[in-house]
């Protein structure tokens, strides 16, 4: 690759600090709420590709899901939202506006979040989703003690990670979104302490995402602990495409 170990496909490099934190272990199994694209921007590509890593993908948005569908044969692909409330939802899928591009991963299930997004100048459209509990989506294709789970809902993390008996479940990794969207300003108060409770501690918040690890993993803790950085060899996604070292999606 050029020189270069890995490739990060995550916008913050949340995945380079994964596939150190799981040091090699293959055929892992993950929970991704929030998946949003197979490849760019996805928190799991590394591990499936590297490790043989395994899970569930649950994305709302029909596109995103179908393009899951087809890149990810032996995962399971849920089109559903998570919360507290199972039934029937309105999604806000947030679409390109004046001077905006892009817009999908900020899409969201919350009115108040919606309406900070259409005062920056971003359109939305509406759409009606399933929404489960993550308990529903654990019981039907985990098992206790599974390796990872990853929240990134845009503002409806609480909502998610209340849906779930965490301390049952026991995911040896959790990794959240924690500011609110598009912004610095943090929102892991509303969540955390949910999380601690069910025996977990803080390991690393790397400006956008809290990673935690459960009481009773302490090696695991301290490779979570550090940041992506310059020893980790890694490239982004966006700068190998550039460099021509992979090809365009």
């Amino acid at each position: 690759m050029s020189g270069y170990d890995l490739i990060a496909y995550a916008g913050n490099a949340e995945d380079v600090v994964l596939i150190r934190a799981f040091a090699g272990q293959r055929d892992g199994f993950f929970v991704d709420v929030g998946a949003g694209e197979p490849v760019s921007g996805s928190l799991t590509k590394n591990l499936v590709d590297g490790l043989g890593w395994r899970g569930v993908n649950i994305e709302p948005l029909p596109e995103r899901h179908a393009r899951l569908q087809q890149a990810r044969p032996g995962d399971v692909s849920l089109r559903v939202a998570v919360g507290d409330e199972p039934g029937t939802a309105m999604f806000f899928r947030i679409v390109p506006g004046r001077g905006k591009t892009g817009g999908g991963g900020l899409s969201t299930l919350r009115k108040d979040v919606l309406g900070r997004h259409l005062a920056d100048g971003w359109r939305h459209e509406e759409l009606r989703v399933e929404v489960v509990t993550l308990e529903t989506v654990l019981g039907a294709h985990a098992t206790p003690g599974f390796d990872l789970l990853k929240v990134d809902v845009e503002g409806a993390e609480a909502a998610v990670l209340r849906s779930a008996d965490l301390q049952a479940w026991r995911p040896r990794a959790i990794v959240v979104e924690a500011t609110v969207p598009l912004t610095n300003r943090p929102s892991h108060q509303e969540w955390e302490p949910h999380v601690l409770e069910a025996g977990y501690r803080l390991a690393l918040f790397d400006g956008l995402n809290r990673f935690y690890a459960r009481n009773d993993e302490p090696e695991l803790y301290e490779r979570l602990t550090v940041p992506a950085n310059v020893l980790d060899n890694y490239i982004p996604y966006a700068c190998a495409r550039r460099a021509g070292l992979i090809e365009p999606e």
